[in-house]
Parts: C-alpha cells; sequence; structure tokens
C-alpha cells in the first residue's frame, strides 16, 4: 500500500491509495510550504560565511523540486535526496535566471541542513521537457559554487530515466567535474529499478514521472526479454555443438 501524492505547482492537491509499488510516496512537509526558517517571505541562510537573503515568495511554486527521503536502512545515517526535473522553471519565464539563482540557493540550503553525513542524490529527469532543463553553464556554475563538505560527502548520484540528449550532456560536461564524481553518477532506467536500490526509502514519485516511467518500463522491458532469448539461444547452440563433437569422438 502506498499514498499517490499528486503534486499542483505549490501544493499538493489529493492522494489516492494504491496496491501497486512498493516504493513508498512521500508525506513529508520537505515538498511545499512554508519552511521553519522561512520569515515574510524571506529564508535567512549563511552559504560559505556567506549571508543569504532567499526570496521565498518567488521560488514557493519550485520548493518542490527536493524532497528528502530518509537515510538508508543499512547504516541510518547515509541521507537520501530526491531531486525532480520537472518541478523546475520554464526558461521562457521572464525572471528565469533569478529564479534559478534563487532556486539554486535554496536547494544548497537545504542540502546543508539535511546533509550531516554521506547523502545519495536521485535525480528524476522523466516527464522533463527540454525547455526546463538546465543548460550546461548553469550546472557547471552549480558544481563550482557547491563546497568541499558537500562534494566528498556525496556517495553516488542516481539520474532516473536519462534520455539520450541528458547522456551526451553528461559526457560532455566531464572536463568540468572531477573523475571521482563523474564515476559516482548510475544510470536507472526505470521505477522498479530504482526500487531494488532502495527498497525502504520513502521516495516521492510524482504522476507525471510514473507515466513516464510506463513507456521506459515497456522499452527495456523488451530490450531484457531480447538479451535473455539471445542469451538462451547461444547456450542452446553451444549445447548443441558440444553433443556433435561427443557424438564424433
Amino acid at each position: 500500500m502506498y499514498v499517490r501524492v499528486f503534486v499542483s505547482s505549490n501544493k499538493r492537491i489529493a492522494t489516492q491509495s494504491y496496491k501497486e509499488h512498493a516504493l513508498l510516496r512521500s508525506t513529508s512537509k520537505d515538498d511545499s510550504g512554508v519552511d521553519s526558517d522561512e520569515v515574510q517571505d524571506v529564508i535567512a541562510c549563511v552559504i560559505d560565511n556567506t549571508p543569504i537573503n532567499i526570496d521565498a515568495k518567488t521560488i514557493t511554486p519550485f520548493k518542490c523540486v527536493i524532497s528528502s527521503a530518509g537515510t538508508l536502512q543499512e547504516d541510518h545515517q547515509t541521507a537520501v535526496i530526491a531531486i525532480y526535473g520537472c518541478w523546475l522553471p520554464d526558461h521562457r519565464l521572464r525572471e528565469y535566471r533569478y529564479i534559478m539563482d534563487q532556486l539554486f540557493y535554496y536547494v544548497y540550503h537545504k542540502l546543508d541542513k539535511l546533509v550531516t553525513n554521506d547523502y545519495i542524490l536521485v535525480y528524476f529527469h522523466g516527464a522533463t521537457p527540454k525547455h526546463r532543463t538546465p543548460d550546461l553553464k548553469f550546472l557547471r556554475k552549480c558544481y563550482q559554487m557547491v563546497n568541499f563538505r558537500l562534494r566528498k560527502n556525496l556517495r553516488s548520484v542516481y539520474v532516473v530515466h536519462p534520455t539520450r540528449w541528458l547522456r551526451t550532456v553528461i559526457a560532455l560536461s566531464r572536463p568540468f567535474f572531477s573523475n571521482k564524481f563523474y564515476h559516482k553518477i548510475n544510470y536507472v532506467y526505470t521505477i522498479a529499478e530504482l526500487e531494488r536500490q532502495f527498497p525502504n526509502n520513502r521516495l516521492s514519485i510524482p504522476v507525471a514521472i510514473e507515466q513516464t516511467d510506463w513507456l521506459y518500463s515497456q522499452k527495456y522491458d523488451r530490450q531484457n526479454a531480447s538479451i535473455k532469448r539471445s542469451i538462451a539461444q547461444s547456450a542452446t547452440l553451444s549445447s548443441l555443438n558440444n553433443s556433435e563433437h561427443e557424438s564424433v569422438a
């Protein structure tokens, strides 16, 4: 049993129970709403010893871009953080750059609060159109601004539903990232595959991403079935050849 969460631009509007995946959907308040440290539409924080006032009112529709999924059951210390590409701002917004800068500070601030030891990032790219995907320049800027502690404590990054375009962008970005960071990136093509990695964590998955997952599941299930058939055929041929050699001998 899990609760599917329907998310609008700035709040959850309905819930519905289903008996499907074991992957539990989050009911955490981290998805949206007013943060505990928000005062009069401003979140005052310190990032790398620099005081920052985050414009919380402007980024309210996009706060659900980050969500906490608790810690790994194995050690109860490694935090699991989810990022959702489908909730990023549209490039066509008039103040897009300003919104993205404020949203970056917000995500950074949330990470700084949530991460005390090692952590894992799960990025959901499914249902993310290109006009919501940050460009390479912005990603490089974000990477350079992240402090040493957050870089060092990052155990791995799971990219869910990666498109060929996204994999190409990540490959082209390799010169700008450290080798250690690049080798922490793992591609996950279906939610079922992700579920096997994190069977006990409450990952919130928007309906739009679940719908995209159906398409990925159809595609990769067919590929896996084809691979299994090829292996089975190869094993059969090998067995027949061995039998023929034994008969000749």
